[in-house]
This record gives C-alpha cells, structure tokens and sequence, in this order.
C-alpha cells in the first residue's frame, strides 16, 4: 500500500504545471526534470539577475529529480519501511521544489499561481498520505511488539 501511494505521488509530481512568464507557456515538471540535466551539463548553475525564477527553475526541477530518484530507488527495496529516512528525504526534496516554483509563481502573476497551486494540490494530498501512512505501519510495528 505505502509503495503503490509513493508511485502515484511520484507520478502526480511530475504532472504539476508550471508557468513559464518569459516564455508566455505551461510546461510540466517532468519536462523541466528531463531539461534541467542537459541544460546543467552545458551551461553550469546560471542564475541570471534579470529573470531569477525562469533560472531558478532548472536547479529547482534537479532537486525534484534528486528526490524521485530516491523514492524509486526505494521503491525496489525488498523491506520498504526500513528506508522510511530515505522516504523521507525524497519527499522533502520534491516538497521544497514545489514550494519554490508556487512562491516563485506567486511573484509574477495570481493566475500563474493558481494553475500552478491547483495542478499541485492532488500531488500534496497523496503526499500527505505517504506520510500518513509510513506513521501507521510504524505504530502497527509497536503494536506487535
């Protein structure tokens, strides 16, 4: 149950819209994840003054990705509640990641905001029951004991 709630938390992650003001457009956060290594790899961390949340979002996009890799790592793990730290931080980065882009979406525009907030709110949901859940097989463990 925790494993099959980690995958649709992965999964609804990467569908979070994001709006891009510069570039007049929506994209996903699984496209931004899928740019941000190239983009990296050829350009260096490259915070430009005048547009610092359209450059803050590759290296917001890489700490999302840290944190998916994480969970998918633990995902294959035979004894998943034994990873519950790694758990743990993966949600933390890709928690922080979305706060970032939402605070940065506020700055510009309600409207960017919104869509980005309201394409997020599932995401934040089963977030929510990832932990709930890691906290329940945890006070059963106790019980048994």
């Amino acid at each position: 149950m925790i494993k099959r709630a980690i995958i649709i938390t992965l999964i609804l992650n990467s569908i979070i819209l994001i709006g891009v003001p510069a570039g007049h457009g929506y994209g996903i956060m699984a496209m931004f994840e899928f740019i941000s290594i190239p983009s990296l790899l050829k350009n260096g961390i490259d915070f430009q003054k005048e547009y610092p949340f359209e450059s803050s979002l590759i290296i917001t996009a890489l700490v999302s990705l840290i944190g998916k890799i994480i969970l998918i790592v633990c995902l294959f793990s035979k004894r998943i509640l034994e990873k519950k730290l790694w758990i743990y931080i993966g949600l933390l980065l890709m928690i922080i990641a979305f706060l970032i882009v939402v605070y940065g979406a506020w700055d510009y525009d309600t409207f960017l905001f919104a869509i980005t907030l309201g394409s997020g709110i599932p995401f934040l949901m089963y977030f929510g029951r990832v932990i709930y859940l890691m906290n329940k097989s945890k006070s059963l463990v106790k019980q048994v004991n």
